[in-house]
């Protein structure tokens, strides 16, 4: 069985997208789709008898009010506050499934590539997960120019990924206090230092709609704590600092030329110095230094 783990926060415009494409498989009934129509071009047809599961972080935008009258099948997390991706472990602790789609509330899966990687996991036991490969809803441009290949030992996620829920649960899932950002990242880095793996197939995409451009001064602070954190989680030596010196110097490619934005990357890397991480999963630097070889912080 599937289950379908979605956070939101303020996005119903984004999450009523989501949830109208995702449906049952074959979609005759309309169940699943509240009063929506799914866009051929866009729908993903759910396996039978699939869940899905929505924690919203305390959104105030009427998000609550449209799930209960438009889409009545979701299950819902109605928190009292924002918690980011903390939200995930909250929602994920309550599915029956023994595979979860980790998705963002501005992504959809392609079908074929989700029917894929769900009978690449029954038939492969030994294999933890499945990262899709994320590309722009509009463009269909990659948010990951490394991904080449198909392969194993896969130290990346993003915002669509395939768990058999005893792995989500024998790591610990998110790691809550990132709240946003390098999350998936850590995740996939926990797999793999527990001795699971991750697969991924550039063919098996998530449409994500979220545009690419600027960075706001939010992820530019948070991004780059974020990724100090993960360098000191599972970093060793000298691969521990070249890959905190290497993400900071990315996040500031990316603040441009604006003095207040580069203070905003240096400020998340202060946090990332002085701020302790997570604790949890830490193991081995295996996975951090194939990370650092794609050259993806």
């Amino acid at each position: 069985m599937l289950s379908v783990v979605i956070i939101t926060f303020r996005r119903l415009d984004a999450l009523r997208r989501t949830l109208t494409a995702l449906h049952p498989q074959g979609g005759g009934d309309g169940r699943g789709v509240g009063d929506h129509t799914p866009d051929s071009r866009v729908c993903c047809p759910l396996p039978p008898g699939s869940e899905i599961i929505v924690a919203d972080n305390a959104s105030c935008d009427g998000t609550l009010d449209m799930l209960t009258r438009e889409f009545p099948h979701v299950r819902v997390v109605a928190l009292d506050a924002n918690l980011g991706v903390e939200a995930f472990n909250r929602a994920a602790a309550l599915a029956r499934g023994d595979v979860l789609l980790i998705l963002d509330d501005d992504a959809i899966p392609d079908g074929s590539s989700l029917l894929a990687a769900l009978n690449l996991l029954a038939r492969e036991p030994p294999m933890a997960a499945v990262a899709l490969h994320p590309v722009h809803a509009a463009t269909g441009v990659s948010e990951w120019p490394f991904a080449k290949a198909a392969r194993g030992g896969w130290p990346v996620m993003g915002c669509g990924n395939l768990i058999r829920t005893d792995a989500w649960k024998r790591v610990g899932g998110y790691e809550g206090a990132f709240f946003l950002y390098r999350n998936d990242v850590d995740l996939a880095l926990k797999l793999l230092g527990a001795g699971l793996d991750v697969w991924f197939d550039p063919a098996w995409v998530v449409r994500h709609d979220s545009p690419p451009g600027v960075k706001s001064d939010r992820w530019l602070r948070l991004a780059t704590r974020n990724w100090v954190w993960l360098a000191r989680r599972h970093g060793r030596g000298m691969w521990m600092w070249l890959g905190a010196s290497a993400g900071v110097l990315w996040a500031l490619r990316h603040a441009g030329w604006r003095p207040t934005r580069w203070g905003c990357v240096l400020a998340g890397a202060r946090d990332g110095l002085t701020a302790r991480p997570p604790t949890a999963g830490v193991r081995g630097g295996q996975g951090w230094r194939e990370l650092l070889r794609l050259r993806t912080p």
